[in-house]
């Protein structure tokens, strides 16, 4: 929705993660750095290239523990 209202792909995820963690102080959240908490989305394409790149989704990482999306999309 972000990129359809004008934004790049590059602007809209940043919008979604670093940016929306900053405007709430969410200091762990947001980035991937030392000392903050991340759950990890790899994708199979670039986002910045094509934002519906995004749903291409290859591996998720959440604390730590990757999650076997097959399961989850078959309950």
């Amino acid at each position: 929705m972000l990129v359809r209202l004008g934004l790049s792909p590059r602007e809209a995820i940043a919008a979604a993660t670093n940016n929306y963690a900053e405007q709430f102080h969410w200091n762990e959240l947001g980035q991937i750095a030392p000392g903050r908490r991340a759950d990890i989305l790899v994708l199979d394409g670039d986002p910045t290239v094509n934002i519906w790149n995004a749903r291409r989704i290859d591996t998720l990482l959440v604390d730590g523990n990757q999650i076997d999306r097959e399961s989850l999309l078959n309950k």
